[in-house]
């Protein structure tokens, strides 16, 4: 193996540990082809691949927001999922020309008929009704890489086949402690309440209220949101208010739990390219 394949398999995190550097896709759609890009998005991840997807969907002075353009230039591969929606969506075209700038290529996946405007750049466009473990095959393709302990086609979904070895329940209302490796320094200290309103009636997700204090970069404020968490996968979704200042700042965070025993617990960032974090969760009461 050549200094550069290891420099690219291999790369030290934040905290001075190994962490092996999956390449990643970002993954661009309309809100209407929500379902078919989670289907593709967690095959991907499920085959080792790290993923980024739009959720702000905030465009500021005709920008994408500034954690899309981090995962727009930390990508190795833009992946447009193309239709009628898309080809309306102002988001998905301002992502599109911003990742030709950054000279991505791009995989073009068509749902449907419609016409791809010319654009910049490596453009490489599927037949219609490809399915997407053909698009998934061509992504590894396009990125040179394998897929990993990908899943036969009998198995279970993806995100299901994926999760740690992590029993039902292991996220429970309580007191926890979740630290991320950030650097700067991140924890929040919150107290999860359960509600009716979040959870799923055959108990398959989980949910309810969050409140406490968040701490960051030196920074502590109140947060304030909402979180669920699906056994099944082992899938933990925060949506986060943290006033930090005079204007709350509103984030999501998708965390896949890897390993615990039910009060200690560890997890990683489902989603993101340019600076995936790792975090302990610790269950006070």
């Amino acid at each position: 193996m050549s200094d550069e394949q290891h420099d690219n398999e291999h790369r030290t995190g934040h905290d001075g540990s190994d962490r092996a550097a999956r390449p990643g896709a970002f993954l661009a759609h309309a809100p209407a082809d929500a379902d078919r890009a989670a289907a593709l998005d967690a095959r991907l991840r499920a085959g080792g691949l790290r993923t980024a997807l739009d959720e702000s969907r905030d465009l500021s002075d005709d920008l994408p927001a500034e954690p899309v353009l981090q995962e727009l230039g930390a990508c190795g591969l833009f992946l447009l999922v193309w239709s009628r929606d898309a080809a309306d969506d102002p988001h998905v075209l301002e992502q599109r020309r911003y990742a030709a700038s950054f000279d991505k290529p791009c995989l073009v996946w068509p749902l449907d008929a419609t016409a791809l405007p010319p654009g910049e750049g490596s453009v490489e466009q599927l037949p219609a009704g490809t399915d997407d473990r053909a698009v998934d095959a061509a992504v590894h393709r396009l990125l040179g890489t394998r897929p990993v302990d990908a899943p036969p086609a009998d198995a279970p979904p993806a995100d299901a086949a994926g999760a740690g070895p992590v029993g039902a329940g292991a996220v429970q209302p309580g007191h926890w402690t979740i630290e991320s490796d950030d650097p700067s320094g991140e924890s929040l200290d919150v107290e999860l309440t359960a509600s009716a309103d979040a959870a799923v009636p055959d108990g398959s997700v989980e949910g309810g209220h969050l409140t406490g204090t968040h701490h960051r970069a030196g920074l502590q404020g109140k947060v304030t949101g909402r979180w669920w968490f699906a056994p099944e996968d082992g899938r933990l979704d925060l949506e986060l208010a943290s006033s930090f200042g005079l204007r709350p700042q509103r984030e999501r965070r998708h965390l896949r739990i890897l390993d615990g025993d039910g009060r200690t617990l560890t997890a990683e960032d489902l989603h993101g390219i340019a600076d995936p974090r790792e975090y302990r969760l610790t269950r006070d009461r």
